[in-house]
C-alpha cells in the first residue's frame, strides 16, 4: 500500500510531463497471480472433503524399491531418504521395515489384479473391490495409495483406547474412547497418519526418463496423497507430469521449486487442523519458501 501511495503522489506533481507507465501495478498483479497459483496448486494436490483432514507420515519412513536393478534401487532409496530429510520427514535407520514401497512392473493392471487375488493385504482394509478395480482400469501407467492409522490429537493411537467395559443394560458390549483434547471449530479431536505408501509404475512409461525423475515422482506420490490428474494446467512445472506426459514433450528433470516448496509446507504445517486451515498455513509457508529460493537464485546470478 505504501508503494502504491508513493506512485499516486508522484503522478500528481504539478507541471510535470505525463508520467511514463509505472511498473508497480504489474509487480502487484504478479504477486497476486502467484498467490492465486500457490493457493490453486495446494488445493488441487490436497483433495479432502469439507472439514476433512490431510494425512501424512509422522513415523520415520523406510523406502524400498522392486522391479529395477540393484544399483537403481539403491539410488532411488537414497534419493527418497534425502528428499524426506530435506522436507522434514523423519527417516528410519538402515535395515528397517519398509513403509514407502515403489514397484516398477511390466503391466500395472495385471499386477494390481494379481495383488487383489493373492496379496489383498497390499490394499487398505477398508477398500471395496470396486475401488481396486477402478484402480486397475485407470488408464494412467502409475498408481499410488496409502494405509492410515487414526490417532488422537495428543498422538496416541485410537485403537489402543478402545476398552471393553462389559455390557450395558441392553446386553450390548460397551466401549470407551478417551481423549484429552476435544474437537473444536478449528481443530478435530483426532487425525489420520500414514503407515505405508505404495507406488506402482508401469515400466514402458519410464522410457526416456532418468532414475532421478522416477525417484522424485515417487516422492511426490508417496509422501502426500497427490493425483497427477489434478495438477493445474497453468504452466507450473511439477515432477508429477513426467509419467503421463506425451513422448517428446518437455518435462522437469527433477523436483521443481514448486514441488519442493509444496512438500516442505505440507510437512511443516500443523497436523491437528482441518484441511482448509492447514492449506491456509501451507500457502504462507510455501510462498515464503518460493521467495527464499528465488532470492537465492538471484544471488547466484549476480555472482
Amino acid at each position: 500500500m505504501l508503494l502504491l501511495s508513493l506512485i499516486a503522489a508522484a503522478s500528481q506533481t504539478a507541471g510535470a510531463a505525463p508520467a511514463a507507465p509505472q511498473p508497480a501495478p504489474i509487480v502487484v498483479q504478479g504477486v497476486q497471480d502467484r498467490e492465486k497459483q500457490v493457493r490453486t496448486f495446494i488445493r488441487d494436490l490436497t483433495p479432502a472433503p469439507v472439514h476433512g483432514q490431510l494425512g501424512r507420515f509422522e513415523a520415520a519412513v523406510c523406502p524400498a524399491v522392486a522391479g529395477v536393478s540393484p544399483a537403481q534401487a539403491d539410488f532411488i532409496v537414497e534419493r527418497l531418504r534425502r528428499i524426506a530429510t530435506a522436507v522434514g520427514i523423519p527417516v528410519a535407520k538402515a535395515h528397517c521395515d519398509a513403509n514407502v514401497v515403489l514397484i516398477v512392473t511390466a503391466d500395472k493392471a495385471a499386477l494390481l489384479k494379481k495383488l487383489d487375488k493373492q496379496r489383498h493385504d497390499y490394499f487398505p482394509p477398508d477398500w471395496s473391490g470396486s475401488q481396486i478395480r477402478e484402480l486397475e482400469r485407470d488408464s494412467s501407467p502409475a498408481a499410488a495409495w496409502q494405509f492410515e492409522q487414526a490417532y488422537w490429537a495428543d498422538g496416541r493411537p485410537i485403537s489402543s483406547d478402545i476398552i471393553a467395559a462389559g455390557t450395558d443394560g441392553g446386553g450390548f458390549l460397551a466401549a470407551a474412547q478417551r481423549t484429552t483434547e476435544p474437537a473444536s471449530r478449528l481443530k478435530p479431536s483426532a487425525r489420520n497418519a500414514f503407515l505405508t505408501s505404495i507406488v506402482v509404475v508401469q515400466r514402458n512409461a519410464l522410457d526416456g526418463l532418468t532414475t532421478t525423475q522416477l525417484a522424485d515422482y515417487a516422492a511426490m506420490r508417496a509422501f502426500v496423497r497427490t493425483d497427477p490428474k489434478r495438477v493445474p494446467s497453468n504452466g507450473i512445472d511439477t515432477i508429477l507430469s513426467v509419467i503421463d506426459a506425451p513422448m517428446g514433450s518437455a518435462v522437469p528433470l527433477t523436483l521443481t521449486s514448486w514441488d519442493l516448496s509444496f512438500l516442505k509446507a505440507f510437512y511443516q504445517s500443523g497436523n491437528n487442523n482441518y484441511a482448509e486451515y492447514q492449506r491456509a498455513e501451507m500457502q504462507r509457508l510455501m510462498t515464503r519458501e518460493l521467495d527464499r529460493i528465488q532470492q537465492a537464485a538471484s544471488g547466484e546470478e549476480k555472482r
